[in-house]
């Protein structure tokens, strides 16, 4: 228990609220990977902003918390688990069986929402870099239709290990349809810099 204590106070201590919201409770729950024997679990924080959010999740909890009861005769055969409740900002943090943390991340689905004006913002701060230009030089062979730089998401500090919220812009340099490739350009919400840049693989869905 207190090894678990530890690990909870860990992860609470790295969480800092979207653009510096005031938090009005958080909930924690532990999730495993339905296997036999388990490999690992995934600790999954909900925060919420006022009373009204937190009842939202409440009533969800309740419903999902019963509908995993009814089935769970056999846990390993497709159970319903914790993920996609509501609340304004969730979180998962992988945990091996002995409750290390491999990682935290943000994975409320409005990360992916970038309001234009902070998209813009962002873009012109990536064109206009000498991390840009750099990589941008050594890519002579990009297709045209791959399109111009994009912000995909909100990356929350615990996530990038920066001090701030950023924005994560991508540029695509190759992509056949089933594979692409690409650059990462993460970008200070409030002073614009580039806190880090990184190239990235992804496979199509």
């Amino acid at each position: 228990m207190a090894t678990a204590q530890k690990v909870l106070d860990g992860c609470l201590s790295r969480l800092q609220p979207f653009q510096g919201r005031a938090t009005h409770s958080i909930v924690a729950a532990l999730d495993w990977d339905h296997r036999l024997p388990s490999a690992a679990m995934t600790l999954r924080l909900h925060l919420f902003y006022d009373e009204i959010a937190r009842g939202r999740f409440d009533q969800a909890f309740e419903r999902r918390s019963a509908e995993i009861s009814a089935r769970d005769l056999y846990p390993e055969f497709d159970v319903p688990d914790f993920g996609g409740l509501p609340a304004d900002e969730t979180y998962d943090g992988e945990l091996t069986p002995l409750l290390e943390l491999e990682g935290l991340r943000l994975t409320s689905p409005w990360r992916r929402e970038v309001p234009e004006d902070d998209s813009e913002r962002a873009l012109t701060a990536v064109r206009s870099s000498p991390e840009f230009a750099i990589v941008a030089a050594a890519t002579t062979d990009r297709a045209s239709h791959l399109g111009d730089l994009e912000a995909v998401s909100f990356t929350a500090p615990c996530e990038s290990g920066h001090a701030g919220w950023a924005l994560d812009v991508w540029w695509l340099t190759a992509f056949d349809g089933r594979m692409g490739r690409g650059w990462s350009f993460l970008v200070d919400i409030k002073t614009q810099a580039i806190l880090s840049h990184r190239e990235f693989s992804i496979r199509a869905n």
